[in-house]
């Protein structure tokens, strides 16, 4: 077999790549990264897991703003005329909110020029996430790998245990932290430029243009030492089925397949250990009757109380299996030390996997089950097996890797395994060096943590409401049918309670209709009565509170022509400030509070304009918050917006003002002839929404219509 790769079965793409390097630690990668933005000519497209706009590109939190990634990209946007920048972030789950940027939308998104275009990625499995880590440049240079442009990722390669630029934008200092990303040139770049376009255009149903091609080489950043040039390499996606879109496995079979031709060396680094293909595929190269060695580095501790018990958890159950099929001792999982930290390692964040002298893949991947079936993730690799080039840069890779943990040279970690004939043995020699090497812990203490067997913990695919329920909470706390009959027999005793009350006390007296009508009126007359009634649309607005139900109020409580004035105005502020607030805080709260119909609107929308704006504000496909929010996380324009409400609620206020009106009268007058004309004034307002909806479903719902086509 002249290749590993096959499209279709481990990866997406095989193409050809002008120019390889492979960028160790935040420090290089962040400056190769400034080079080469700087040098954007067309388009700049950056996915990420986190995107914050306050990460110090240099590490340095000193009051200057051109280092830090919102102000830079800004002003290079500013800068030049024709770039555009697009941002894809994962709409993270709230159990990361205390760690990410607030209100991400707004700083990288209504704060900077209009060419800078942001947008919060909700478009995955239930419990998945956006992973992939890229970012193209003129779809002639990119980057893949462990790396997000975000805080606490800059650290150089001395890793020292402390630095005084390794902190936080609060000043807070943070471990040594480890990562590897690679950079390709050429077509591989244009191919990673069609995996982050695709990735957009699901999350925001807006297409980005492709860039021109261009005859003279990319500008390569001049930071970035060169270690390959003309080679193949393939793109590996993983990606959970979502939506009646199939789910892509591609980087599990990958790892099958690249572990499976071992022979002598499987060099891993990664910041978990938990996928059960990956352990599998390990464990069968350890039962050999001559298996390779096998090297892994994690970190020594798994962070934060829940992810100890469940991914550390995990990880001390597959080491343990691990090392009872090691019975040749070529087993050596390991977590690096410095001198000076005590307590803790160096946070390996890479995600890394070398074989031999053969095959090397860096990516987005960690070695856990979300990432091989769940979340949408990316590797990059290279297959040596049949150049020799290839295979020899492979080796310096991994002597460079190794040698950074050892705290060694490349030159003189190739010496050391010449002199003692393995590299187990290399590793075992550094282990009272000031930089080493140390074994990982049993950590079968902990190996009975009821967590570690949740099926949250850590999913090879998407989880449904059920089971991720089943999963958080105990048995003997689910609503069983003796807990829904007695809450079904309290709401009746409620209802009959209420009826009692109603019948024998003064209530039907205060809350007969006219005595409200009245009442309504009276406190109409206070000067700031309209001052109220706008808060409570405000208000109403953000609480889901029907807004037909207030335009009801409104035209109880004051005449015309204020009622209609009042009504208007309330509707379009609540429709701006919740417009707001989807800009700044994206889908993630209406993908919660109201699925289903965030799911219908983001349909509707997927190609917005101001007859698809006038339909959904129009046609009740979802509440006026859900449409108003929604407006806003998927960035119609507000004009359209403005227009869109105001058509779409001006028949419901016409309609109601005057129904309301007339059913005023009939109850302060019941008499046959009010009676009659409420009757055709509700048959003759039915019959027009009616012939309104249909009128509109057809216009601007069938394929080709001028709705449908405008962006």
């Amino acid at each position: 077999m002249d290749t590993l790769f096959a499209e279709g079965r481990n990866c997406w793409r095989i193409v050809n790549a002008e120019a390889v390097a492979f960028l160790i630690d935040g420090e290089a990668y962040f400056r190769a990264f400034q080079e080469a933005v700087s040098a954007a000519e067309d388009i700049i497209l950056i996915s990420g897991w986190d995107v914050d706009s306050r990460m110090a590109l240099d590490g340095t939190y000193d009051g200057r703003l051109n280092n830090r990634l919102g102000p830079f990209l800004d002003a290079l946007i500013r800068r030049k005329p024709r770039v555009h920048a697009f941002l894809l972030n994962w709409d993270f789950s709230l159990i990361f909110a205390l760690e990410r940027e607030p209100f991400p939308a707004f700083k990288l998104g209504w704060r900077t020029h209009k060419r800078l275009h942001f947008h919060l990625d909700s478009h995955h499995p239930p419990a998945g996430s956006h992973h992939q880590k890229i970012v193209v440049v003129d779809d002639r240079i990119a980057f893949a790998g462990g790396l997000d442009l975000t805080i606490q990722r800059w650290d150089t390669r001395a890793h020292r245990a402390h630095d005084g630029r390794r902190t936080g934008p609060a000043g807070r200092p943070y471990a040594p932290f480890h990562d590897v990303q690679i950079a390709v040139s050429g077509a591989a770049a244009r191919a990673l430029g069609d995996l982050v376009r695709s990735r957009w255009y699901e999350a925001t149903g807006e297409h980005i243009p492709a860039c021109a091609a261009r005859p003279s080489p990319a500008p390569w950043p001049l930071s970035a030492a060169r270690l390959l040039h003309r080679v193949p390499v393939a793109i590996s996606r993983t990606q959970g089925p979502y939506e009646g879109r199939a789910g892509v496995n591609e980087i599990r079979q990958l790892y099958r397949d690249a572990l499976a031709r071992a022979r002598e060396v499987v060099y891993i680094e990664n910041q978990y250990l938990t996928a059960a293909a990956v352990g599998d595929a390990l464990c069968a190269l350890l039962q050999r009757a001559d298996p390779p060695e096998i090297i892994i580095v994690l970190p020594l501790n798994v962070p934060g109380w829940l992810q100890r018990h469940t991914m550390g958890v995990r990880r001390a159950r597959l080491l343990a299996q691990l090392r009872t099929a090691d019975h040749k001792h070529r087993l050596r999982a390991c977590y690096p030390v410095v001198p000076g930290l005590v307590g803790d390692s160096v946070k390996v964040h890479s995600k890394v996997l070398i074989v031999d002298n053969t095959f090397v893949t860096v990516g987005s991947a960690n070695l856990n089950n979300r990432s091989m079936g769940l979340d949408s993730e990316c590797n990059v690799s290279i297959d040596g097996l049949r150049d020799p080039g290839i295979a020899t840069a492979i080796d310096t890779l991994r002597c460079d890797l190794l040698g950074e943990h050892l705290g060694l040279s490349e030159a003189d970690v190739h010496q050391c395994r010449r002199g003692a004939g393995s590299w187990a043995a290399v590793i075992d020699a550094r282990r009272h060096a000031p930089r080493h090497l140390e074994p990982l812990p049993d950590g079968t203490q902990e190996a009975l943590s009821p967590l570690a067997d949740s099926l949250i913990a850590d999913p090879e695919g998407p989880v449904a409401a059920p089971e991720l329920i089943a999963s958080y909470v105990p048995e003997s706390a689910r609503v069983h049918l003796a807990a829904r009959l007695l809450r079904n027999a309290l709401i009746l005793t409620g209802f009959a309670t209420l009826g009692a009350l109603w019948h024998y006390t003064p209530l039907h007296v205060w809350l007969d209709v006219p005595r409200l009508i009245a009442l309504l009126r009276t406190a109409s007359r206070y000067a700031a009565a309209p001052l109220a009634l706008w808060g409570a649309y405000l208000i109403g607005g953000l609480l889901f509170f029907p807004v037909t139900l207030l335009i009801v109020v409104t035209a109880l409580a004051f005449m015309p022509p204020q009622n209609l004035l009042y009504a208007f105005l309330g509707c379009l502020s609540s429709a701006s400030l919740n417009y707001a607030l989807g800009r700044v805080l994206g889908g993630r709260i209406l993908h919660r509070l109201a699925p289903r119909a965030w799911r219908e609107l983001r349909h509707r929308l997927r190609r917005p304009g101001l007859g698809t704006m006038i339909l959904v504000s129009t046609v009740p496909i979802a509440p006026f918050t859900v449409v108003t929010v929604g407006a806003g996380a998927l960035k119609v324009r507000y004009r359209d917006l403005v227009i869109g409400t105001t058509v779409g609620v001006a028949p419901g206020i016409l309609a109601f003002t005057l129904f309301t009106r007339s059913l005023a009268s009939t109850l302060d007058h019941p008499a046959a002839k009010h009676i009659l004309l409420l009757a055709v004034i509700a048959v003759v307002l039915a019959t027009l929404a009616l012939w309104a909806r249909r009128w509109l479903a057809e216009h601007f719902t069938k394929p080709g219509s001028t709705a449908c086509a405008r962006k």
